[in-house]
């Protein structure tokens, strides 16, 4: 599994995420198959299809969201839990941890 990962992403107005959700469903090159919500940081985790363009949609995603400056997009291969924080792993090592207490 990939992921695409958008911190803060619940921060911007519910009209921009109704318009980001169609833009993202608009695209042949990349297929969103699951939406994961990650309320204690804000964020939105985007799994694609694995024959998705991965740096074509991250490439699509900061496009739209670029006048949101606290908005920041990365890839992740897996999300854990362990002891009640949620590890974003890429490459087998830990790149952001998000305390879920």
């Amino acid at each position: 599994m990939q992921f695409i990962y958008i911190k803060n992403y619940l921060n911007i107005p519910r009209e921009k995420k109704f318009q980001f959700m169609k833009y993202l469903y608009s695209f042949d090159e990349f297929k969103v198959i699951n939406q994961k919500i990650i309320l204690n940081d804000n964020a939105l985790a985007i799994e694609l299809d694995k024959t998705s363009s991965f740096y074509k949609a991250k490439e699509l995603i900061d496009k739209f969201l670029q006048e949101y400056k606290e908005i920041d997009s990365f890839f992740i291969d897996s999300l854990v839990i362990e002891d009640k924080t949620l590890l974003l792993k890429r490459k087998h090592k830990v790149v952001r941890k998000v305390d879920l207490r």
